[in-house]
């Protein structure tokens, strides 16, 4: 029988945001029913344990990043605007939603030895779009090297805006980061 999904939404709100501001190992189940509003039999009849909520909030968030990189990223036939595409969806996504990547970051490393081998991650989408430039020739070099690079460009200036080095929103640095990434990718 189904779950009921009264309670679930708010805990789950309730946990990322606890996970984010005290850490995953600092929060507990009732500090997470009491932010929501919810008793922890609640928590328990959506998730087993702290472990399989952290889990499922991180593979669920891990799809939902995919998805928006695989559209933006075979969206039309031009590589330059399905890059610019990418990077401003991602960073329009962020700016909706800073908790989420905030906890993808403070958990991915933990968490990503564990997940589904068939769980795409969003380095996935990125290196498959570079390796697919690098066979048709529009782009030199190893696919894993251009897309982790990519990748640290979006995820420093990321950081720089979460650590208060770069003023928010992150948006504002779309512009210079499709730049960057056009170069690195296109020359």
């Amino acid at each position: 029988m189904p779950r009921p999904p009264k309670a679930r939404e708010p805990l789950k709100q309730a946990a990322l945001q606890l996970f984010v501001e005290r850490g995953i190992h600092a929060t507990g189940i009732r500090e997470i029913a009491k932010h929501a509003g919810c008793s922890e039999a609640a928590l328990y009849r959506h998730w087993a344990n702290k472990d399989t909520l952290v889990h499922d909030l991180f593979a669920e968030f891990l799809v939902d990043v995919v998805a928006m990189l695989d559209e933006a990223l075979q969206k039309g036939d031009d590589p330059e605007e399905q890059l610019s595409g990418a990077i401003t969806a991602a960073y329009k996504l962020y700016d909706s939603n800073p908790l989420v990547f905030r906890f993808v970051l403070l958990v991915q490393h933990e968490l990503s030895k564990d997940l589904d081998k068939e769980l795409r991650m969003p380095q996935d989408a990125i290196s498959e779009f570079i390796d697919g430039l690098v066979k048709k020739g529009i782009c030199k070099g190893n696919p894993y090297l251009i897309s982790a690079s990519l990748i640290g460009i979006f995820l420093q200036t990321a950081q720089y805006v979460i650590y208060g080095r770069l003023p928010g929103p992150l948006s504002n640095y779309t512009d210079d980061v499709i730049v960057l990434a056009k170069r690195m990718v296109i020359g």
